[in-house]
């Protein structure tokens, strides 16, 4: 049925519907400090509190929702918020992360119940959030 909608839109609008498809977006995982060994070079969500901002050299340090701490290399960017979604890249040590964009988050977010998803996530409930 989607692709006979597909088939008789205008070409600009199925180039468009396209690119713009949530089924066809890779999903980045969602880590903790700990599991970012695994994904080293590779695209994750971190969510953390920052704790300290290194200015010279432009990276946060952040606790993460497991209780680690992580460096993360700042985008220019001068606004940045205590509780933080950050997008980024895994470098080769897994330790710290290079971030492409981040999201601010309110100040009462849950890290504990967060942490318990990104484990659940990674587990038991793996085949829903990664391809297998």
């Amino acid at each position: 049925q989607i692709r006979a909608q597909d088939q008789s839109a205008a070409p600009s609008q199925t180039a468009k519907h396209r690119t713009m498809d949530p089924l066809q977006v890779k999903c980045k995982p969602r880590v903790n400090g700990s599991l970012m060994q695994r994904y080293k070079g590779q695209p994750v969500i971190l969510v953390g509190k920052v704790e300290d901002y290194d200015q010279d050299q432009n990276v946060a340090i952040v606790n993460t929702s497991d209780g680690l701490i992580c460096h993360v290399a700042l985008t220019p960017n001068p606004r940045l918020a205590n509780i933080t979604e950050f997008y980024g890249i895994v470098d080769a040590e897994g330790k710290k992360l290079t971030e492409v964009s981040r999201v601010d988050l309110n100040d009462d977010f849950d890290f504990g119940t967060y942490d318990q998803m990104i484990n659940l996530c990674h587990t038991q409930f793996r085949p829903l959030f990664f391809d297998q």
